[in-house]
C-alpha cells in the first residue's frame, strides 16, 4: 500500500542515503583537516591527513555517484515526472564534472606531502571549491527528490 516503487528501488535509495551520510562525514573531517590551522612544523602531518581524507572523500563521491546513476533515484524521477528531465540532466552534468575534477586533481593529491606549502594552500583552496560544489549538489538533489516524491498533483477530487 505505501510501496510506490519495487523493492530494489527502495534498497538502492537506502544504500544512496547511507553513502549520502558516509560522504557527510567525509565531507565534515575534510573541512575541518583543511581549517586546520597547523604550525610549519606540524605541516606534514596536516598534508599528510588532507591527502588521506580527499582520497576517502573521492572514493565515496564516487561510490555515490554510481548509486544515483546505477540504481538510484535518476530513474526513479524520470518514472514519475519526466517533465524534471531537464533537472536530472544538470545534476548529470555535475557529475561528470565531479568525476573530471577528481580525476584532474589526483597527481596534486598524490603530491601533497612533498608540496611546498604555497601550493599546497592552493590545492586545499580547490578541494575547499569542490566541496562547495558538492553541497550545492546536494541541495539541488533534495529539491528534485521532494519535488517528485512530495508534490501532490491533484486530480482526484
Amino acid at each position: 500500500m505505501y510501496a510506490t516503487h519495487p523493492p530494489n528501488a527502495q534498497e538502492a535509495a537506502r544504500a544512496s542515503q547511507m553513502e549520502h551520510q558516509i560522504l557527510d562525514h567525509v565531507k565534515q573531517a575534510l573541512r575541518i583537516t583543511l581549517d586546520w590551522k597547523a604550525p610549519s612544523v606540524s605541516m606534514p602531518r596536516k598534508m599528510s591527513s588532507v591527502q588521506f581524507t580527499m582520497k576517502s572523500f573521492s572514493r565515496h563521491l564516487l561510490r555515490m555517484m554510481d548509486l544515483e546513476e546505477r540504481d538510484g533515484y535518476l530513474s526513479v524521477v524520470l518514472d514519475e515526472k519526466p517533465n524534471l528531465d531537464s533537472r536530472i540532466r544538470r545534476l548529470q552534468m555535475d557529475h561528470r564534472y565531479f568525476r573530471q575534477r577528481l580525476e584532474e586533481m589526483t597527481p596534486d593529491v598524490a603530491a601533497l606531502p612533498a608540496m611546498a606549502e604555497d601550493d599546497f594552500e592552493f590545492v586545499c583552496a580547490q578541494i575547499a571549491e569542490l566541496l562547495d560544489r558538492v553541497d550545492q549538489h546536494d541541495a539541488e538533489e533534495i529539491e528534485l527528490l521532494q519535488d517528485t516524491l512530495l508534490c501532490d498533483e491533484g486530480g482526484e477530487g
